[in-house]
C-alpha cells in the first residue's frame, strides 16, 4: 500500500523530473521544494472557498477571492491565450484536481484541518505566495507541493493525465502559471511569470 511517508522521496523526484522537463536545465536552482510539512490549513481554506469537498468549484473560489470582474478579466485573458477550449479545460481540470487532492489526502493519511478564517484577497495572496519559488517566480508545481506535499502532488499530476490524457497535467501547469500570475497582479503581489506558460 502506498503511504505518504514511503512515497515522499519518490513523489518529490517525480515532480522535479516533470518540472525540469517543462522548464529546462537552466531552472534547476529553482526546482519546487518543500521545507517542513505541507500547508494543509491553506489547502483546506482553498477547498472551503470553493464550496467544500464534494462540491468544489474553482469559479466560485476565485470569484470569492478576487471578485467577479477580476475573475472575468482573467478568464478572458486565458481564452485569448489558450483558446476557449483550453480555458474551459483548465477550469474543469482545476475542479477535478481539488476533488482528487481531497481523495488522495485521505488515502495518504493526511489529516486535513478545518479551514482558517482567511478569505477574499488575503487567501488569494497566501496561495500566490505558496506557489512562489526562491527566484520570485510563481510555479503551479510549487503551489501544489506546498499545499499537499511532493508525494500527493506527484500522484495528482498522474491522475490528471489518466483522467484527461497524456500531456494534460503539463497543459494544466502552463495555464495555471498564467492564471495565478494574473491573480497576483490583481491582489498586488509582485511575482514573475514562469517561462512555461
Amino acid at each position: 500500500m502506498f503511504t505518504f511517508k514511503r512515497g515522499l522521496r519518490r513523489g518529490a523526484l517525480a515532480v522535479v523530473i516533470a518540472f525540469a522537463a517543462s522548464t529546462g536545465a537552466g531552472q534547476a536552482a529553482n526546482m519546487p521544494s518543500l521545507v517542513g510539512p505541507p500547508n494543509l490549513s491553506l489547502a483546506s481554506s482553498l477547498i472551503a472557498s470553493g464550496g467544500g469537498p464534494g462540491s468544489f468549484s474553482s469559479v466560485r473560489a476565485f470569484d470569492a477571492m478576487i471578485g467577479p470582474d477580476a475573475l472575468l478579466s482573467a478568464e478572458n485573458q486565458l481564452a485569448a491565450s489558450y483558446g476557449d477550449a483550453g480555458a474551459s479545460q483548465f477550469v474543469s481540470t482545476f475542479d477535478f484536481a481539488i476533488a482528487d487532492a481531497w481523495k488522495l489526502a485521505g488515502q495518504n493519511d493526511l489529516r486535513m484541518p478545518p479551514a482558517t478564517q482567511t478569505g477574499g484577497q488575503a487567501l488569494a495572496t497566501d496561495l500566490v505566495r505558496a506557489g512562489t519559488d526562491r527566484s520570485g517566480t510563481f510555479r503551479s508545481a510549487q503551489l501544489f507541493i506546498t499545499l499537499l506535499g511532493p508525494s500527493v502532488a506527484a500522484q495528482l499530476m498522474n491522475d490528471i493525465d489518466q483522467r484527461y490524457g497524456p500531456g494534460s497535467a503539463t497543459a494544466f501547469d502552463r495555464i495555471a502559471n498564467q492564471f495565478f500570475y494574473d491573480v497576483a497582479q490583481t491582489v498586488g503581489t509582485n511575482v514573475s511569470l514562469a517561462p512555461n506558460h
